[in-house]
Parts: structure tokens; sequence; C-alpha cells
């Protein structure tokens, strides 16, 4: 059996969590390592304060942490989910163990991660990347290595349809949802929508939007919280139009987002789906069948304005994007092209049954 030390965050809802369990569930021997449980999730400024001095401590305990795993658990692949504080060095030791390394990094840039993921990302024998622009706009830190596309998906745990009650219908019913963190070119997006149409009953949901968001019009609709696990699930499955905002350009890349989790996450949880159109999206989804698309805030407007008065279609495209999503987009399936990669190029004597066995669950 294979053996795996897996590096990711652990809470409910996260996409490395989704990725741990879906090798779990396949049947491999999976050992993980989450940095929550050494960093302090503060959130008060003067807490945060103490958690920068700290930091490189809590980095070296870390690393410490998974060379000392490492050793006890004798694993046979080191799969990173993004990997943002693992240093050069650590990766040199495990390769020298015999260890297959392996990040599968899930942004648009390593460079917008800090110093440590700046220079560890080239030190993997395989980077599996979701954005797949970079198959002819690579990063600068990973020219020349490895590279292998293995798009975002959905967490059979989390996203899934689920019964509603009163509660849901109150918060998130008959609205216009957003759950995404804060990016200036969602700001800008949205605030021109509001223009257009200023009474539409929109909620932003999401990380940094009462940090950083300024616009006066959609100050009222931000709620300033995210939504994890089960909620998030809710609240798409109780909501009449979920928007799939891209984040723009950011630092060290040519190209923005094209599909992000949530183009996977919507349709897994049966919400209907109202998308930037974009190349990779339409190679997921058909357009008018199974996601709504936009490419202009005046073509958003009209879109809500239209499905808002046609219920009965909104809920034909949710059941055939969850349809099509459901379960071919799932964490398990993309799991099992990293073990395929893995059967295929570094480890043949792994018969090709245990990465079918992903492929079928």
């Amino acid at each position: 059996m294979l053996r795996i030390l897996f590096l990711g965050e652990n809470w409910f809802g996260s996409c490395a969590r989704a990725c741990c369990y879906a090798l779990r569930r396949a049947g491999y021997d999976v050992q993980d390592i989450d940095i929550q449980t050494l960093m302090p999730q503060w959130r008060q400024p003067s807490n945060r304060v103490i958690t920068r001095l700290l930091r490189s401590r809590i980095i070296r305990e870390y690393n410490d942490l998974i060379l000392d795993s490492a050793a006890q658990f004798r694993p046979d692949i080191l799969l990173a989910f993004k990997g943002a504080f693992v240093c050069s060095s650590t990766l040199d030791d495990l390769r020298s163990s015999g260890v297959a390394l392996y990040n599968y990094y899930p942004d648009t840039s390593p460079s917008a991660h800090g110093k440590h993921l700046t220079s560890s990302i080239c030190g993997y024998d395989c980077v599996f990347y979701t954005k797949k622009f970079w198959g002819t706009s690579v990063p600068q830190e990973l020219v020349g290595r490895r590279l292998v596309y293995v798009p975002h998906g959905y967490d059979a745990d989390v996203h899934r349809r689920l019964p509603l009650d009163s509660r849901d219908s109150q918060l998130y019913g008959k609205k216009v949802l957003l759950v995404a963190g804060h990016t200036p070119e969602k700001e800008r997006l949205l605030s021109e929508l509001m223009r257009f149409r200023p009474d539409i009953d929109l909620q932003i949901y999401g990380p940094r939007w009462a940090e950083f968001g300024r616009l006066p019009n959609l100050r009222p609709r931000t709620r300033g919280v995210p939504l994890y696990g089960s909620q998030y699930a809710r609240a798409i499955a109780a909501a009449a139009i979920c928007l799939g905002i891209m984040s723009g350009k950011v630092q060290g890349v040519t190209q923005g987002d094209e599909t992000t989790t949530r183009s996977f996450e919507i349709p897994a949880c049966g919400g209907f789906m109202l998308h930037e159109r974009t190349a990779e999206l339409l190679e997921q989804y058909e357009e008018g069948l199974e996601v709504a698309c936009f490419g202009s805030v005046k073509e958003l407007a009209e879109k809500i304005d239209y499905y808002l008065a046609h219920p009965d279609e909104r809920e034909a495209i949710a059941r055939a994007g969850h349809r099509r999503c459901v379960p071919a987009y799932s964490y398990d399936r993309r799991m099992a092209q990293i073990l395929d990669y893995h059967v295929e190029h570094c480890d043949r004597t792994v018969k090709n049954a245990s990465a079918q066995t992903m492929r079928a669950s």
C-alpha cells in the first residue's frame, strides 16, 4: 500500500482536506500535517503582530515536524497542497530518502505567497497546477520544471445537496449570492452592477471585504464573514443565483483565473451558477444548458433579470450542471490523476488498479 505524507490545512471545507480525505477513501495510508495546528489563527491585529514575530520559529518547527514524521512514517510520496511554508532544504532531505515530491498548487502565482514557496516550489518532482493558462504562460519560478494540469474540484463530503430549512430561506433565499474573497476586480464589477441594477438583492460573503471594500454602494450588501462547510453548501442551494466572478491578474502572471473552486462547488451543491464566460469554463460545462455565462457588466445585469424571472429555467440548468459535475469533477477523480502520474512515472511496481480504485470512487 502506498504511504502518502500530506501537507495541507485540515479544516472542514478546505480544498486540502478534500484531497486528503479523497486519498483515504481510496484506501491509501495517509498521514497529514496541518500547519494550522502550529500557527495561531488569531484575528485581532495586536495578536497578528505576535504571530509575525513568531513566524520564523513556527516555520522551522513545522519543517522539523515534516522530517520527523517522514522518518517515522517512511512515506512513498509527499503531496503538498500549496506548501507555502515548506523549505527547500526539507525537500532536499526527503528526496535523499527516496520520497517522490509532488505539489498540488491551486492558485495563480507562487510568488504571491511569500519567499518560502517562491524558493521551494521548483524543488518538487512535479507540480500539478489548476490554471490552464500556465500551459502557455508558465510562472518564472517554474520555467523548465515538470508541470501537469489537474483542475480544481469539489469535496464530496461538503459540496452536496443538503436539506434546507426556514433559516436558510430567510438568510439566502431568492438572493443573488457571491461567496469569495475580496479582490479589486470583483469589487469594481459588483459596484458597476449595482449602478445598473441598484435594487438587486445582492449578498457578498467572504474574507477581506470588510477590510478592503471601499465602495459605498457595496457596503450594505457585504456581510464581512466567510461561509464554510455545510453553511456554504446550504447558502448556495438556497440562493436564486450564485455568481462566479474571477479575480483578475495577480503578481507574476499575464492572465487571471478562468475557473476557481466555485466553478465546481456551486453545481455540486445544486446551485444555479452565473459565471464569467471563459474558454476554460466552457470546456467543463455547456453554456445555456449546464451553466449561464456573462461577458460584461451589462450582460450580467440582463442575465440576472432574466433568470430571476424564469425560475424553471434556473432549476433546469442547476440540475444539468449538477449531473455534469457529480461525480466527474470530484477531488476523488483529481487525486486519481495525480496517483496515475505516480504509477506511470515513479513507481511502476504499483498496480494500475490502485489508481483505478480512485477513479471509480
